[in-house]
């Protein structure tokens, strides 16, 4: 009975130690990669489903690459804030998300940056809307009388 029960325990140890490998973020993410580097490794991360990783991707390049020393990078860091937004939504956070893809519409309704890709906007706004739908309704507050 004893010599059964040994291959399970081998199935059981490895599944486990291939989702812990496949689900944790490292520590640090190497510093120094080019802004494509970033996006393609997030990307990388997003589709083996490894969403943690990638938006730890995206946010070590908002901080490598900040729009007040990168005015080149605007548009990617659009693009990143779009991205993290998303990925919390597809982790389920949509409270998180919804917030997140607020101040993203924020940032075109302001005008503070009059050339703003349209792409993040518009799919903000289709994701956003997505989620809204699925929320329960909220209930009317209750006046003190």
């Amino acid at each position: 009975m004893k010599l059964q029960l040994l291959p399970r325990f081998f199935v059981i140890t490895a599944v486990v130690s291939l989702l812990t490998l496949c689900y944790s973020v490292p520590d640090e993410i190497e510093a120094g990669l080019t802004p494509l580097e970033y996006f393609q490794r997030a990307q990388e991360a997003t589709d083996a489903s490894r969403y943690a990783l990638a938006i730890a991707y995206y946010e070590k390049f908002q901080e490598q690459y900040p729009v007040e020393q990168h005015p080149e990078e605007l548009d990617r860091n659009i693009w990143a804030e779009y991205e993290i937004a998303l990925l919390h939504s597809k982790m389920g956070k949509n409270k998180l998300a919804l917030e997140l893809f607020d101040a993203l519409l924020a940032k075109y309704e302001s005008g503070d940056f009059p050339d703003l890709p349209e792409g993040p906007r518009i799919l903000a706004e289709k994701v956003k809307a997505r989620i809204e739908e699925k929320l329960p309704p909220e209930e009317p507050a209750v006046s003190g009388q």
